[in-house]
């Protein structure tokens, strides 16, 4: 028998799309099932407004929801045990909690705070920069939008420097888990990550408590009172902040670098107009974003997009294709960092909006100008590489030649 149309679209988002990335199945999707009801009794939505609506509404909110979205069939006992210390973090918790673990940590993301950081990240970008400069060929990924954003978070954490890069692996095994895509064996390579990194984590915390020092993992380690965490809290909350601060990170640099690369109309305008550095990011969030997705579970009986929803059902927002809605952002397909009023969906919305927001944005507001800057001839030395999934889109491989 026959899949229905948007069951046939539905598949085809969840296919790899490579380089050319998932815009063309979103607009698809878009025009032709703006608010897509699965079988199974996901809603998937893919317009601006919706999405925004969506992420906002406090009716809707976090119930595991991001184990393979409700699309895939992971058993139910795997889904309950899965990860346990990772799902008591604020990612997936709900107020009172949400609020409470976040309020921890939240003070050191804010865009102040962040500002007194800035000299640190040009002191990174310029060596890595350096590093590139020695090389015929340099790999974007590997030498530059990778080690930085680990190099910040760590700092900023209290990760020894040595422990770092072999902590990345792992982290890229844990977010797989979050795909739409995700099943089983995705899940069980997960947990076993989880482990790895929770180990690592605690035995740090614990040296932390001995002799803290002043970071952000001293911190938890000393909380007291209201905002006391149990073991499993502080260290899933470790391993979220050392995740989320350089996975979405490395992305906005390698997709950014890409975009510019394959428009060098816009790279040569940000060489001559470092000062469109801020609504640049902007743009290049908007246009390839380093995260497609984002779901929410119904909490309370509630009607969206003009769909009635009960609870325990799943909303799936594509914030890939929000970011071109061209109800919200005209000529949507074309880059133009000269665009204003820009407010891409890319880091969520509501009260999960990405806390690691500002440290993101600041990071790529300093690199990309230094980089077209340092090097004018900035070429492609071979096709990039695109790392498979869906919610988190990104580049395993960018080689250029800078000179």
């Amino acid at each position: 028998m026959t899949a229905p149309p948007r069951e046939l679209l539905l598949a085809a988002l969840l296919a790899d799309h490579g380089q050319a990335g998932p815009y063309d199945a979103f607009r698809r999707l878009r025009e032709a099932h703006p608010a897509l009801l699965t079988q199974s009794g996901v809603l998937v939505l893919s317009r601006y407004d919706d999405c925004a609506a969506a992420l906002r509404d406090r009716r809707l909110g976090k119930v595991d929801e991001s184990l393979g979205f409700g699309l895939t069939d992971i058993p139910e006992e795997l889904q309950r045990q899965a990860m346990h210390r990772f799902r008591r973090t604020m990612l997936f918790r709900n107020p009172p909690d949400h609020q409470r673990l976040r309020r921890l940590v939240a003070d050191v993301f804010t865009p102040h705070h962040v500002q007194d950081l800035r000299a640190r990240i040009v002191l990174q970008i310029d060596r890595l920069l350096d590093g590139i400069a020695e090389k015929p060929v340099a790999d974007i990924i590997a030498e530059l939008a990778l080690p930085l954003p680990v190099n910040v978070i760590g700092d900023l954490l209290g990760v020894p420097a040595e422990a770092r890069s072999a902590a990345a692996p792992l982290v890229r095994a844990l977010v797989a888990s979050l795909e739409p895509s995700a099943n089983t064996a995705d899940l069980t390579r997960a947990c076993e990550a989880e482990d790895q990194l929770a180990q690592y984590f605690s035995e740090l915390i614990a040296a932390k408590r001995a002799d803290p020092s002043d970071d952000l993992l001293s911190r938890l380690a000393a909380a007291r009172g209201d905002d006391t965490l149990d073991d499993d809290e502080c260290v899933g909350t470790a391993i979220l902040l050392f995740a989320a601060g350089f996975e979405t990170t490395t992305n906005l640099i390698g997709n950014g670098v890409a975009a510019l690369l394959s428009h060098p109309d816009q790279m040569a305008l940000l060489r001559q107009r470092p000062d469109l550095a801020a609504t640049a990011v902007d743009e290049l969030l908007r246009y390839d974003a380093p995260v497609q997705t984002n779901g929410r579970t119904v909490l309370e009986a509630t009607r969206l997009a003009g769909i009635d929803l009960r609870p325990g059902q799943v909303v799936l927002t594509l914030l890939g294709a929000a970011n071109r809605d061209p109800d919200r952002f005209p000529n949507p397909d074309v880059l133009d960092i000269t665009r204003t009023g820009t407010v891409p969906l890319s880091f969520g919305a509501g009260i999960h909006f990405c806390l690691g927001a500002p440290l993101a944005r600041l990071e790529g507001i300093e690199l990309f100008p230094r980089l077209v800057s340092r090097f004018p001839r900035l070429t492609l030395a071979s096709e990039p590489i695109w790392r498979t999934g869906m919610s988190f889109r990104g580049l395993s491989s960018l080689k250029v030649v800078s000179r």
